[in-house]
This record gives structure tokens, sequence and C-alpha cells, in this order.
């Protein structure tokens, strides 16, 4: 539902660096799923000096389907339009009427020109119900990136209506494997444009991203022990930076880049260390017999989550900064793979119920436990986007192997992201590089 200007909510748009904010003014408040769906129209976007039929058409697509995928939008058909195309972008030069008729709440026009390689599209976001402009910005980009360019584009839009960010620029690091092992590769958060990371040849598993987005750890057989690995995307250069006799497993950096936790088995059991970037010990964190794995840091990296078999079949646990442990999840007997919610308020994971992984998630303290996936094949590996507004995990309902999915925070509209051209898993969603968000 559009809100008018006195029921508008008192957010303050986030400003990424580089950026002109966004100009103040009502935003729409979206209550998600179903029927809460905002009806929102994207015409074609308007030519402007140098810009051609071709362009505009292929950032407008990318617009699209940023929109469809985040589940925020009922986005309307383009056949159900009836503005003439003599209309304008500005307050004046169209009639709110145009939109009302197909039934739009919000509506973003979008002029697009280019220049010497460079590319500017001036969007305008209007509350149709209201018939006010919400703001307005004129957005960089350049010919040679398109795709990121209306990332950029739609970005700008969810942050116009929401008056959050979107997170289209952001990348997910996971395992593939197109036929030639388990490689570490990076994504684009829809799951296109793979590129390569680790290129060994070998099997790769668990990758994580440090705070800064410029590296990356995983645990390769490459050397036939599984070491730790870490590689830097900015110089191509790989180290192994954890090399102990067993496993050196399933690292995840500390929010502030000063440590990474991870499992070493090296005196015999599977227990979790904090070690220094460069791989030296810092501390021993478990001290228990049984199999303890899957570490991660929580906002602010006072207390960690981690799956433990001390009581018998795995079950998450949680640790404070002063070693206190208890039990966080205390139905079903396998529960794996927890993953932090931005906020720091829930924990997904992947539990086995009725013989099968399903995604769960839960509250920190234990309480308010649903199960967000059900079909029946395993639905795996949850991770986070850093607005915390989805969950990708990995799922092979289709019968293609396992694919990387994305859905809402609470379950639904589930939509499949990869091809089929290979298999995958471990994704880890990575940060958000535009700078810290800020959570109601």
């Amino acid at each position: 539902r559009a809100q008018t200007p006195s029921e508008a909510s008192d957010v303050t748009p986030s400003e990424a660096p580089g950026e002109e904010p966004a100009q103040q003014g009502s935003f729409i408040t979206i209550m998600g799923g179903g029927d809460g769906d905002l009806p929102l129209a994207v015409p074609a976007f308007k030519p402007g000096a140098g810009a051609t039929a071709e362009m505009l058409a292929a950032v407008h697509a990318v617009v699209l389907k940023d929109l469809d995928l985040i589940g925020l939008f009922k986005l309307l058909s383009q056949d159900a339009f009836i503005e003439p195309l003599s209309a304008g972008l500005e307050l004046g030069e169209f009639s709110f009427d145009d939109w009302k008729l197909p039934g739009a709440s919000a509506l973003i026009k979008i002029g697009i020109s280019a220049s010497g390689g460079e590319l500017s599209a001036s969007m305008h976001a209007y509350n149709v119900d209201a018939g006010l402009e919400l703001g307005s910005r004129d957005i960089p980009g350049m010919e040679t990136d398109l795709k990121g360019f209306g990332h950029t584009v739609a970005n700008a839009i969810v942050e116009a209506l929401t008056g959050e960010r979107g997170i289209f620029h952001t990348k997910i690091a996971v395992i593939a494997n197109f036929g030639s092992g388990k490689e570490v590769y990076v994504l684009d958060y829809d799951g296109s444009n793979p590129r390569p990371v680790s290129r060994n040849g070998s099997i790769n598993l668990s990758p994580g991203w440090s705070p800064d987005g410029t590296k990356i750890t995983y645990t390769s057989y490459r050397d036939n022990n599984p070491d730790l690995w870490m590689t830097n995307l900015t110089t191509g250069r790989h180290i192994k930076i954890s090399a102990w006799p067993g496993i050196n497993s399933g690292a995840e950096w500390s929010h502030d880049g000063t440590e990474i936790a991870l499992t070493l088995s090296k005196d015999g059991d599977s227990e979790i260390y904090a070690i220094d970037p460069d791989g030296s010990i810092l501390r021993r964190l478990t001290r228990q017999y049984g199999i303890d794995v899957s570490p991660s840091y929580a906002p602010g990296d006072q207390t960690l989550c981690f799956v433990s078999s001390r009581n018998g079949n795995p079950q998450i646990f949680l640790m404070s900064r002063d070693g206190e442990v208890r039990r966080l999840t205390n139905r079903g007997g396998h529960n794996v793979a927890p993953a932090w919610s931005p906020d720091g308020r829930k924990i997904a994971f992947a539990g086995r119920d009725e013989g099968r992984f399903d995604i769960f998630v839960v509250n920190v303290d234990g309480t308010g436990l649903r199960r967000l996936t059900q079909t029946g094949t395993d639905d795996e590996d949850p991770t986070w986007s850093p607005d915390g507004r989805h969950i990708i995990f990995t799922s092979a309902r289709d019968g293609a192997g396992k694919q990387l999915y994305i859905m809402s925070e609470n379950g639904e509209k589930p939509r499949r992201l990869t091809d089929g051209a290979g298999s995958y898993s471990n994704p880890m969603w990575g940060p958000d590089l535009l700078g810290p968000r800020t959570f109601r």
C-alpha cells in the first residue's frame, strides 16, 4: 500500500559513498509477500542524447529482473501502459491518471543519455496514489558495463521507494562444479557472471569473505590435505595460511577482520580455533569431545555460533566471547550450517526432518523456530543478503543438480538463480562494499 505523506516512514535513506543522496520525501511501506507487494510501473526508459535503443533495452531488462527477483514489488505489464510516448519524466510533464488505470501505486521514470563512453540516468520516483514525487537522482555509469549500470539504477529505485538501498551490486562466493572439479567461484548476486577464484583442479570447500571483500578463504585438497588457502581478489595471489595435519576447514572471518575462526583436527579431535589472517593461532575456542565445526561470528563479534556433536547428533550452539556455551537448537536430530542474520537477531540453518534437509530460522534466544522450505529434496547452505531481506540456499528441487535459489527472509517467493550448467554448494553472500547498514 502506498502511504500518504502524513503516514510516511521516518527512515532516512542511507547514502552510498560517491553518490548524491536521494531527495527526501515520503517512502512507501511494503508489507511484503503476496498481496503486500507494491504495484510498480517501470516504463521503457526515455532516450537522451547519444543513447541507443539497444542500450536502453539492455539496461531496462537488468532493472526489471533485479526488481522482480527481490520479491518486494508487483511489476506491472508493459502491455497495460497507456501513457502517450510524448509524456515526460518530471512533474507536470505527465498525468498520474495514466498510471492509476493500470493499477500502479508507484512509478519510476528514467531517461538515459550517453557521451564519450559514459552514461547518465535521470531517475524520478513517484507515489501515484498521493500524486507526489518521492525523489530524484542522477546516476552515472559506463557503456562498457551495462549490467553493472542496471544494477546501480535498480539499487537507486529500491532506495527511493523504501529508504533502504538494494543489494544488486553484491557478490556471492560459491563452490561450483562445471565438470572439472569443485572450484571456488564468485558470482553476481543473481547467480550470473561466474568468475573462477581457486583454479587448482582439486576439491575446494567452504569459501569465506574478508570484511572488505578483497580476499576469499577456502579449504583445498590441492596438496592432499584439507588446508586453508586465501586468494587475494585484487592481485590473484593464492597463499596457504593454515596447513596443520588433518582438517583446516569451515573458516569464517570476524566482522572486524582481525581473526578467522575455523576447525582444526591437529590434536585428534575436531575443535574450533581463532587464527590471525596470516595463519597464526590466536586461541582455542572449544574444548569438548565431539565434532565442533561451522563457526560463524555474530555482528559485533562478541558471540560465535557453531555446530557440535557433543551431545550426540549435530546441533547448533552459541559461545560468548568469554567462553560461555549454550545450546541453541533443541528440535530435530541434525542441524547444521548456521548463518547469522545481518541484524544479529536470527540464525538460519539447515535441519534434517523427514529424511531430508530444509531451511529453518530461529531467534538467537531459541524462540521463534520457523521452517522456511519444505520440498521433496534437500534444501541446504543458507546465507543472508547484506540487507537481511533475502536468503540464498542450494537445492536440487528442479532435478538439475544442486542449484542456487533465492527467497525472502520469511521463505516466500523462492526463485532459481543458476541455469543448471553446473552444480553448486556452500554459497556465501559477500559484504556490502558501499558501507554499513542500519537495521530497524
